[in-house]
């Protein structure tokens, strides 16, 4: 077992680290998995809660869900009933602990890339109950083994049960929404299946006469197959299963002796919609039944049922978790990463990717919040997973957001792709992410072309170039500017907490400066390589008018203060009464190079002295416990809470990435330590969330439970942990030259305990394969590196600065590895900015590094 705790552990068979199992289902809060496709989705908790979705998590989901996370007793279920009970002691129970809750003689749940198998054993019936779904087809297949482990023949009654939501969630106005289902039982060539429709979906109406007045546009069906029944059973009505006044604990329809009146029961339009298939069977003493349970959806009947048609088959049905495990692996591929660290190689080589596709790219949501939506600003960082798996992801996403800004460079903060609405705010940040991103994606790919893809704008049809998307942005932010030279905040900046501060368009952000400067160093860059040498100029002088700004009017003595409130008082000050340094304007100073040396060493330092807890970097100290209505929520929020002094993933990354850039190795090792999921979920009572995911957040020290994680799975955290991961501790790095060429950097911060490490990743195409030896890290040296030549035949060569160009991959086969060898020598140069906009190359080393085959 690896990196256990009580609950559970990560499995160590192949490949390692991809599947956790829980052995206790008691665990402190639901720890779940989010299984998407791009479309098609279903979040499983390890008590069988949870709800299905297509394309919209919240707009347009499948089956009902109540978010409780303390009873988690809703979702889709499958019951066993035993027939020989007696009839005053029905013995019902469910193949995951939710909704019966009887004891089981054996338990597991092991969560997967794709899937999540539930495995038990009760009253001699050991069953085993996979959920996965298909990579491509928009299908849910539970595939479900039941065996009799007894010396008699066993009499059974199996069943799922759920109830239909088929639009928005949440779907709390039952008796309202159920007026209008219409469900149907469609047993024609040998199918077994519910069809459900609806004749309203209560989306957001265009107009009024759209108001509760359009057809959910979309049919869903549930089948079963692969067993024959001695009586079947199905049933389209709660209140038919459940029976009057019945509970899902144990569902009339699981204890009347004869179902004769459920072979086909409450179907229709009268009923509260609900789907239950199965029927009874025998299994003979030591025999295996299988069987399979199918959802699907697509926009008519007749392509519903093809799907339904298509996963009648065994062999179809019960070879899609394979499909599903060898989709997900076959993806994240393309980096892998081994040292002696485990917990940092299975998040990274599987938990991290998945969880910012599956869960917050694709399906945007997770158990803490059902969501459906793109932020701006959110699902554009989450792309920067894609950028060493596949590029082509990034520019996807960028083209995505780049229709949703209007003329005057503003964005949507939120919009629902499927509903067709969204929120435009004055917050000041969300579109200077797209340069940023532009940015990356041309440091990643060199391909420069993306500036002359076109886009409309959300008020004018007109398509415009990516490249004047983005300045758009940059000017935006430059004519939202005090007469000091400090960014407006707005309605927030990055932290949506601080939603009072600007509201007269007074209110400054030092952060937002900073990150400011960070986009213009690396659009000077971009554009300068699109031959328009006058804005490259005009941003780099842009941006040292900034920094001026910020060192002249934000540095409190020992770190930045964070911005001022529309009156002029400053938060973040050591004059604050609350939340006197914040974590951001400390690390965002390091990380873009505006803080002087001096400066930069003392506001680090008092990150440590103030910040860094053992539960991970506080976003601010110490938390406010009196609401400031003229700062915002986050200070209604309880002490210790979230952005309110708690330990904020997304920006602790941040600080895991200045930590590197200050070459300050024994932070790094401290900060990883305190946020790795994994190393903290082995003390799970105290950790409580999922150990396989990043969390949202941390309670901090004022929290009734410091050390407390929660909002997992969607979270920007994930993407943010694997980009630093890669590019900051391990060093490899994508950056632009002072020429300007985009090149790979390979400069490693490794804390010792990493050991002998080996990372590939794909770039330009090619395998890069880097190797190491952690303990032969040196603050004060530079990185010396290494390269075979192609085919591994003659002299390994020195690289300049430690930046390898195309040049050095592109005689490569595209299955053959560039092999890279770091080893330490002299002072290090400067390694860039978090964007890495600009890498100095270091001084050429005099010592060869050591080969290692």
């Amino acid at each position: 077992m690896m990196l256990s705790s009580r609950f559970g552990h990560f499995d160590n068979s192949h490949p390692s680290g991809s599947s956790f199992v829980i052995t206790d289902h008691d665990t402190p809060m639901p720890w779940v998995n989010v299984i998407c496709n791009g479309r098609y989705g279903l979040v499983i908790s390890q008590n069988g809660g949870g709800f299905s979705w297509f394309d919209d998590a919240q707009h347009n989901v499948l089956t009902r869900w109540e978010m409780d996370l303390v009873r988690d007793c809703y979702g889709k279920f499958l019951y066993i009933a035993d027939r020989d009970a007696p009839l005053d002691a029905p013995d019902v129970w469910s193949l995951a602990p939710a909704p019966c809750r009887r004891p089981y003689d054996e338990f597991s749940c092991t969560h997967a890339l794709g899937s999540s198998t539930f495995h038990t054993l009760r009253s001699g019936i050991r069953s085993s109950w996979t959920l996965t779904v298909d990579p491509k087809d928009h299908v849910e297949v539970w595939c479900v083994e039941l065996t009799n482990t007894t010396r008699k023949a066993r009499s059974l009654r199996v069943a799922s049960f759920f109830e239909w939501t088929c639009g928005v969630a949440p779907d709390v106005k039952r008796e309202f929404h159920r007026l209008f289902f219409d469900v149907s039982f469609d047993e024609s060539a040998n199918r077994r299946a519910i069809v459900s429709t609806k004749n309203m979906w209560d989306i957001r109406p265009k107009s009024e006469r759209d108001h509760w007045n359009q057809p959910w546009p979309y049919v869903a069906a549930h089948s079963v197959a692969g067993a024959q029944f001695d009586r079947p059973l199905a049933v389209a009505d709660k209140a038919t299963f459940l029976g009057k006044y019945g509970s899902t604990v144990s569902p009339k329809a699981m204890t009347v002796r004869d179902i004769a009146g459920l072979r086909q029961a409450g179907f229709g339009r009268f009923g509260d919609a609900a789907a239950a298939l199965g029927g009874d069977l025998t299994i003979a003493p030591g025999a295996t039944v299988r069987l399979h349970f199918v959802m699907a959806i697509a926009a008519d009947k007749k392509a519903c049922l093809a799907q339904i048609d298509k996963y009648s088959d065994e062999k179809t049905a019960w070879d899609t978790p394979r499909r599903a495990h060898e989709f997900w692996h076959n993806l994240l591929g393309a980096t892998s990463v081994k040292s002696d660290r485990a917990d940092f190689d299975l998040l990274n080589n599987h938990w991290l990717p998945y969880q910012a596709l599956s869960g917050r790219m694709w399906g945007r949501t997770g158990y803490y919040q059902q969501s459906g939506a793109f932020g701006f600003r959110d699902q554009l960082q989450d792309s920067q997973i894609w950028l060493p798996l596949d590029p082509a992801g990034t520019k996807r996403q960028i083209m995505l957001h780049a229709e949703r800004q209007f003329v005057d460079g503003s964005v949507y903060h939120w919009w629902h792709a499927l509903a067709d609405f969204g929120n435009h705010t004055a917050c000041s940040d969300d579109y200077l992410w797209l340069p940023f991103l532009v940015g990356n994606y041309i440091r990643e790919t060199g391909d420069d072309s993306i500036l002359k893809e076109t886009a409309p704008f959300v008020d004018d049809p007109t398509k415009s170039t990516v490249l004047d998307h983005c300045k758009r942005s940059i000017e935006r932010t430059f004519k939202r500017t005090s007469e000091r030279g400090l960014p407006f905040i707005g309605s927030c900046d990055w932290n949506d907490g601080l939603s009072a501060m600007g509201i007269d368009e007074k209110g400054e952000s030092v952060w937002l400066g900073m990150f400011l400067c960070e986009v213009l160093q690396n659009f000077a860059t971009v554009v300068e390589r699109s031959g328009d040498a006058d804005a490259a100029k005009r941003y780099r002088a842009k941006r040292d008018e900034y920094m001026r700004s910020i060192n002249a009017h934000a540095w409190d003595g020992a770190w930045y203060k964070y911005g001022t409130k529309d009156s002029g008082e400053w938060i973040g000050s050591s004059q604050s009464p609350e939340g006197k340094i914040h974590l951001n304007a400390q690390t965002w100073s390091i990380l873009t190079d505006i803080a002087p040396e001096d400066r930069a060493a003392s506001a680090w330092e008092s990150v440590k002295k103030n910040l860094l807890s053992p539960y991970g970097p506080l976003l601010l100290f110490p938390a406010y416990t009196i609401p400031d209505p003229t700062i915002g929520y986050v200070t209604r929020y309880s002490p210790g809470s979230r952005e309110n002094g708690g330990v904020y993933m997304h920006a602790a990354t941040w600080a895991l990435a200045a930590a590197c850039k200050r070459r300050d190795v024994d932070s790094v090792a401290r900060i990883w330590k305190s946020i790795s999921p994994p190393t903290r979920g082995q003390n799970a009572d105290s950790y409580f969330a999922e150990p396989y995911v990043t969390p949202g957040n941390v309670d901090g020290p004022l929290s009734d439970k410091p050390g407390r994680a929660g909002w997992t799975w969607y979270t920007g955290s994930a993407a943010w942990l694997n980009r630093v991961s890669l590019e900051w501790i391990l060093g490899i790095r994508p950056v632009f030259t002072k020429s300007g060429e985009a090149g790979l950097l390979i400069d490693p911060v490794p804390p010792v305990e990493f050991g002998e490490v080996e990372a590939s990743r794909t770039w330009r195409g090619r395998k890069v394969r880097v190797r190491f030896d952690s303990r032969a890290f040196v603050a004060g040296k530079s990185a010396i590196v290494r390269v075979n030549p192609a085919g591994g035949k003659g002299v390994a060569r020195e690289v300049p600065g430690g930046i390898l160009t195309e040049s050095d991959v592109k005689t490569l086969d595209r299955n053959e590895f560039l092999d890279v060898y770091v080893s330490w020598g002299d002072v290090a140069g400067s390694s860039g900015g978090v964007g890495s906009g600009a890498a100095e190359a270091k001084p050429a080393a005099a010592k060869a590094a050591p080969q290692r085959t």
